[in-house]
């Protein structure tokens, strides 16, 4: 289980990274939102809160509109969310929750069931990094 919670780790470092490269102004303009540009060409545009332009969207078999709906949803702030969520799981697991107010081995008991919850948990969110060349099949739940 220790492999699998340290490959997790890695993939949200990695996405926090990539987030955070995309990011500029103190994260004012890491909140994207899908934006029509028929004034101009009729194209679908992906712009910040500074209404600064992200990219625009020029897909060539796919919907203009649903590719920038896509790219703006996963913008850099959300991105950051997701892992800070995550990460939360994995502290829940290193770090189960006890009471003082409990006995000692019902602590224990209560540790050893979350940590059997949480594994399965991983396992499932392991399959979004299935592509990697570090996953392993034998995560697959």
């Amino acid at each position: 289980m220790d492999d699998l919670v340290k490959f997790l780790r890695h993939r949200l470092d990695e996405d926090e990274r990539a987030a955070l490269a995309a990011s500029w102004d103190e994260w004012d303009g890491s909140h994207w939102t899908a934006h029509h540009r028929e004034q101009y060409d009729g194209r679908w545009a992906v712009i910040d809160r500074a209404d600064e332009g992200v990219t625009e969207v020029t897909p060539q078999a796919a919907d203009d509109e649903a590719v920038a709906r896509h790219i703006a949803r996963h913008d850099p702030a959300r991105a950051v969310r997701s892992v800070e969520a995550l990460r939360g799981l994995l502290k829940q697991y290193e770090e189960p929750e006890t009471s003082a107010a409990l006995p000692d081995s019902f602590n224990m008991y209560t540790a050893r069931m979350q940590r059997a919850l949480l594994t399965g948990v991983f396992r499932h969110l392991a399959l979004a990094y299935a592509d990697h060349p570090d996953y392993r099949e034998e995560w697959r739940p």
